[in-house]
């Protein structure tokens, strides 16, 4: 469950979100003197679980680094965290107005903006296959490159017969493409024996499911040397799969 990554949809979404933001600057704190220095800040999230259909709005209220008071739509009402947020809840659940648009924001600003968004998130390109020519019992490197995707939210599993492999794992992080999208590469250690089936599994806010991609040795011995697998995607759509060779 992860806050909606935007991108150039930001603007609509900051203009939906200062109805809802305006809470925060229209009662002052009754906590602190006008003489003194302050900052305060209001931060709204929307988290979203299998697209659209659960969808969280919570909105933070923080005064000199520290939260006072939340907005959570699940409860749908204001919530003092601290002695200093007790009256300004209690004045916030007070005000129909006030509470009317905030669980409103579900949709006004949740679902629309996930609409905004989802043009923006994308996985182009998955590439599995092997470092060099593999030889049984000897140590070898699958890499699972996954390029042109965007937010960097993602992650990536390898698997050694259906059991998730931690140890020899690499990465090389995030790499920016310098168009808003990443790519990256994770790397495993490997000695293949007859039959042994590594997968990548990749897991990405542009794709429905996750998505899997399989190396065996059954490949070595039908092409006679390293492959690897290939999903090509074009923002949430698969398009097409194809064999990559690596001479």
């Amino acid at each position: 469950m992860n806050p909606l990554s935007v991108g150039s949809g930001l603007n609509s979404l900051i203009f939906r979100a200062i109805p809802v933001l305006e809470v925060a600057l229209s009662w002052s704190p009754s906590f602190f003197s006008p003489l003194e220095d302050f900052v305060i800040q209001a931060k709204a999230d929307c988290y979203f679980t299998n697209g659209t259909e659960k969808v969280q709005f919570v909105v933070r209220f923080i005064f000199n680094l520290e939260e006072y008071a939340r907005f959570d739509s699940d409860l749908g009402v204001f919530v003092a965290l601290t002695e200093l947020g007790l009256l300004d809840a209690e004045q916030w659940n007070n005000r129909p107005d006030i509470l009317e648009r905030s669980r409103a924001s579900v949709d006004m600003l949740c679902r629309h903006n996930y609409n905004l968004g989802a043009p923006f998130t994308s996985l182009k390109k998955l590439l599995l296959w092997l470092e060099k020519t593999p030889f049984l019992h000897q140590h070898n490197l699958l890499l699972c490159s996954v390029t042109g995707f965007y937010p960097g939210d993602i992650k990536i599993r390898w698997f050694w017969n259906g059991q998730e492999e931690r140890a020899g794992v690499m990465s090389t992080g995030l790499i920016r493409n310098g168009d808003w999208t990443f790519q990256t590469m994770v790397m495993l250690e490997v000695s293949p024996s007859p039959g042994d089936v590594y997968s990548c599994l990749v897991e990405h806010p542009s794709l429905p499911s996750p998505v899997s991609v399989e190396w065996s040795e059954l490949w070595f011995d039908h092409f006679g040397k390293s492959i690897g697998g290939c999903v090509i995607f074009h923002q949430k759509t698969c398009n097409s799969t194809c064999i990559r060779r690596v001479l």
